[in-house]
Parts: structure tokens; sequence; C-alpha cells
């Protein structure tokens, strides 16, 4: 059954009525005005994909105006022109006005349907390229929002560095970009360790409830997930070879070190660990 509503106007009270019952005995969602001027009103009221419009009614608004005024303020709907005269110069006006297609009075009932399925299909095809269209612009949109917040994120970043090579020591320096490491990821533990040629790491600067060691046995190459320093959840991991970065967690979290935005601020770490 085709659900689209279908809207008829036409002055003649005994085509609306035969109009009516026939589509709707076929399965159309139907409705039926006597005028322009009471088509618009209802068309404010209700979508209609389709409307099918008597060329000549007098005492209001021909069928042209009509077209005319429907694709102004309803341009996603389609219109069907009935007339008994239908000459080339009637053609040619209704075409420029924008109907989708012309009928001719008299007609039978199968060419109506064949030319009203046609126009719903385009309405529904138009309706659904509407939508992507839209669900594309939202897209674009949304990406060049998330492109402009990575980019403000890196230039405070920036700011951030610029920050600490100004600190007069080097724990000072770190503390400045572990103050981001924690605002942003909420760590309930967090160091920073170098190592000097000694097999072992040593400890630069840290924050959080349990004492973290001063010392570390040096671990292989590669990042090393469960040293053991007493949090349900840890991370140990490398800055380059400049130095390892240390993440505890009491709870299971939803951490993850390939998050674009910790590499970025572990490289920073690691400029600020070799240039001090």
């Amino acid at each position: 059954m085709i659900q689209e509503p279908i809207l008829i106007v036409d002055d003649d009270a005994e085509v609306r009525m035969t109009l009516l019952e026939a589509l709707g005995y076929r399965g159309y969602s139907v409705e039926a005005v006597a005028s322009g001027e009471a088509a618009l009103a209802r068309m404010a009221e209700r979508i209609f994909p389709v409307v099918l419009t008597d060329l000549h009614m007098p005492g209001g608004q021909s069928g042209l105006e009509l077209v005319g005024t429907i694709r102004h303020k309803h341009p996603g709907t389609l219109c069907v022109l009935m007339t008994a005269f239908a000459s080339l110069e009637t053609s040619v006006a209704a075409m420029k006005r924008g109907v989708y297609d012309l009928v001719q009075k008299p007609f039978r009932l199968a060419e109506m349907e064949v030319v009203l399925n046609r126009a719903l299909d385009h309405a529904n095809l138009q309706q659904k390229l509407r939508a992507y269209q839209g669900e594309l612009e939202d897209r674009v949109l949304s990406r060049g929002r998330e492109v402009q917040e990575a980019q403000k994120a890196a230039l405070e970043l920036c700011d951030l560095s610029l920050l600490a090579l100004d600190r007069p020591t080097l724990a000072g320096a770190l503390d400045v970009l572990l103050d981001r490491v924690a605002a942003r990821w909420e760590p309930n533990g967090l160091a920073c360790y170098r190592h000097d040629g000694d097999g072992c790491l040593h400890l630069l600067a840290a924050r959080g409830k349990r004492p973290l060691p001063t010392q570390l046995e040096r671990p292989l190459p590669g990042p090393l997930p469960t040293p053991g320093l007493g949090y349900l959840e840890e991370h140990l991991l490398p800055l380059g070879n400049a130095g390892w970065l240390y993440l505890g967690f009491e709870e299971r979290s939803s951490f993850n070190d390939l998050d674009p935005g910790f590499r970025l601020l572990t490289r920073h770490l690691e400029l600020i660990l070799r240039v001090r």
C-alpha cells in the first residue's frame, strides 16, 4: 500500500470525490480540497510529496499559479497538473512553473496511477537525497570541528611546552605537562622517570596517593604494562629514548596509550627531557 499522502486540488466536487474514492480504494493516501488557497492552508499543516491539481479553477488561483507558489514555499513537493486543454503552449508554461507532469482530461485511472507512482517514486528519491546531503553536511561540519579542536589542542600544548621550558628546574618543567596528563586521563598515580646509564630509571617528578619508588630497574625496550607499583591498572610507557612515563589507576580505566592526544603529549614530554 502506498502511504505517502497526495493532495488533490479541484473545484469540481464530482472530480474530487471520484479521485478520492478510486485512489483510496487502490491503497493511496489521499486528501482533497476545492481551491488553491485551501491547498496552501492544508500544506501548512502537513507535508504532501505530491499535489495533483486542476489547471482551471475559476474564482481563485489557477493551477499554474498554485504550482508556482508551491515550488516557492514547498520545494520538495512535486506537482502534477490536470487539464482538458493540453496544448503545446500550456505544456511549456507548466514546465517553466516547475510542473512534474501533465495529465489530460478525460483520463483513465490506470494512466493516472502510472503518473502518480512515478511522481511518488521521484519524490521519495529526492527526500532520500536531501537526507543524505544533510547527513553529509553534518559529517563535514563535525569533521571540521574535530580538526579545529585538534589544532586548538596542539597549539595549547605548544604553549605549555614553552611555559615548561621557562621553568628553572626540570621537575618544574615536567610538572606543567604532567598537569595536563592528570587533568585529561585522571590517573591515580603519575610519574616521569629517566635512565642515566646505570641500568636504572630515576624518578624526576611524581604525584598521587601512593609513594612511588625513586628508582626502577630499567625495563626492556617497549611498554611494560605491569611494573607492580601497587595500582590495579598500570602503564609504563617509553618517551622515545629520553625517559619513561608511569600511569597507575586504582580501577580499570578507558585509558588508551594509542590516543593521538596522548601520543602528542608524550612527544612534548620527550622534547622537554631532551633539551633540559
